[in-house]
């Protein structure tokens, strides 16, 4: 059953309802709004019965026309589109008139970004919910929301706080909450956001609820930080959900790590989340690689399945991909030859990523450039298939893959002169058509930006900003498996770079 209009839902819930009831409210204002709009044939529109019951259907999607449409604007505080098309999912029965603030907000967030969802609450004592979706990888989860009007200025973002006792319940509960600040004074409304952790935080450090809830105004909710909050909240509450199983599992894994080769099902952990198998693959794949590159004279050429934000997400918070490349840099510290590493990201997986996506696979391949290790990104679909590997040239192909795979990881140690010949031509034939090439690192990622359609000084000028404030003023991980140093690090890189180069 679809969604009642946002017109059903305040009229619901100012018990506006009744045909007469709505009548006197609606014609007070149509009087008002002559006044207001200097329109004096605005107070003679009235709204009949069966108007009131077609646009109290709650699935009329139509739009009230002239005269009328000016008065109900005026009266509910939104535009007709916004009223007339699908409101918020709201729990229970509606006994508290939500803001329109909040409203608005909730609109916009469900709007932009498809993967969230707001689940706004009837009652003050129950919180709003905001419902994100995973899409091939991750799991989804839910965190309590509230909304809070501001205003911006000078680099701050200060939030109005109407009922301190409400905020103070609202950040109290263990689980994960975050505050949004809606600014409505601009010419385009603007979202602001800060989790429970911080806030309470600066609950107890400022007497003052108004001091206590600035904001830097990087916090802007926009593609960067939906991204971030999107998956760090996705990644942080699989690992949480699965930190005991995890702890048992890692047995398996300790028991594979000697073996040249190994797969393991994923039906051998079948009560993890994705998140949490998707760690132990991970886990496994970055320490078979390194105790197969003992002997190695010269940096391996690597090979990776990432494809999506979703998908990369990992290396930007996942403690052990961070040690991984910290690993890797001091093994081959002063080795002349550059370390590179390879990505296959299809043009159909470009179309079929949120901005907000696109941003977290740029961030995660900016990263890799920070430690040193040159990429390259082939678009030939063809190459999707092939399995993750790090190519010793002339000795040997470690094989570690757990993306996009049924098995928890595929893990290999492939030595025939031919097979690794055969490595070694995928790795040729995909770098000598790399559309990300250039001699320097800003040279491969602003034209790595080009392709994924980021927009570069936008990117360069919004990495500065956030990691000016830094990214735990504005989320913080609460599984101790989760780190958000490598994300600062990429911020700090990016926004280092000339937004004009």
């Amino acid at each position: 059953m679809p969604r009642p209009t946002l017109f059903r839902l305040l009229v619901q819930e100012r018990r506006w309802d009744n045909w007469a009831v709505f009548c006197e409210h609606f014609e007070r204002a149509a009087r008002e709004a002559a006044v207001k709009l200097s329109s004096p044939r605005l107070a003679g529109v009235t709204a009949g019965r069966r108007t009131f019951d077609r646009w109290f259907s709650g699935d009329w999607c139509g739009r009230p026309q002239r005269d009328a449409a000016r008065v109900i604007e005026h009266l509910l505080g939104f535009s007709c589109a916004e009223l007339f098309s699908p409101a918020p999912d709201v729990f229970g029965a509606a006994t508290a008139v939500h803001d329109r603030g909040g409203l608005a907000a909730s609109l916009a967030i469900s709007a932009r970004w498809p993967t969230s969802r707001l689940f706004m609450s009837a009652t003050g004592d129950v919180a709003d919910w905001w419902e994100l979706a995973g899409r091939n990888v991750l799991d989804g989860t839910t965190t309590a929301v509230q909304f809070h009007p501001a205003a911006a200025g000078d680099g701050t973002v200060r939030i109005t706080v109407d009922d301190t006792g409400a905020l103070r319940r609202f950040l109290r509960p263990a689980r994960r909450g975050l505050l949004v600040a809606v600014d409505e004074q601009a010419t385009e409304m603007k979202l602001y956001v800060v989790d429970s952790w911080n806030a309470r935080r600066a609950l107890v450090s400022y007497p003052s609820p108004e001091a206590m809830l600035a904001l830097p105004a990087a916090h802007e909710l926009d593609d960067l930080t939906y991204g971030i909050l999107w998956s760090l909240i996705q990644l942080d509450d699989g690992l949480l959900a699965d930190d005991q199983a995890l702890e048992e599992e890692r047995r398996v894994m300790d028991a594979c790590l000697p073996l040249p080769r190994s797969a393991v099902s994923r039906e051998t952990c079948r009560e993890l989340t994705a998140v949490g198998a998707g760690w132990l693959g991970s886990a496994f794949c970055a320490q078979h690689v390194q105790r197969r590159l003992d002997g190695a004279s010269e940096p391996p050429v690597f090979w990776t399945r990432e494809q999506t934000g979703e998908q990369a997400a990992a290396w930007l918070f996942f403690q052990h991909k961070l040690a991984y490349l910290r690993s890797l840099a001091d093994r081959f510290a002063g080795v002349p030859v550059v370390m590179s590493r390879t990505f296959c990201i299809p043009e159909n997986e470009v179309v079929r990523s949120g901005r907000y996506e696109r941003i977290l696979l740029f961030l995660a391949i900016a990263l890799m450039e920070l430690y040193g290790i040159r990429i390259q990104v082939t678009v030939r679909p063809e190459y999707s298939s092939v399995d993750g590997f790090a190519l010793v040239t002339g000795q040997r192909a470690v094989v570690a893959n757990w993306v996009r795979t049924e098995a928890l990881w595929r893990a290999d140690t492939i030595t025939a002169r031919s097979d690794v010949r055969a490595y070694q031509e995928i790795v040729n034939d995909a770098s000598s058509a790399s559309v990300v090439d250039g001699p320097s690192p800003v040279s491969r990622l602003r034209a790595l930006s080009g392709y994924l359609e980021i927009d570069w000084r936008w990117l360069v000028r919004r990495c500065r900003s956030l990691s000016a404030s830094g990214v735990g003023g504005l989320a913080r991980p609460r599984s101790r498996l989760i780190t958000l140093d490598a994300l600062d690090q990429a911020l700090h890189f990016v926004g280092t770079l000339p937004p004009d180069s």
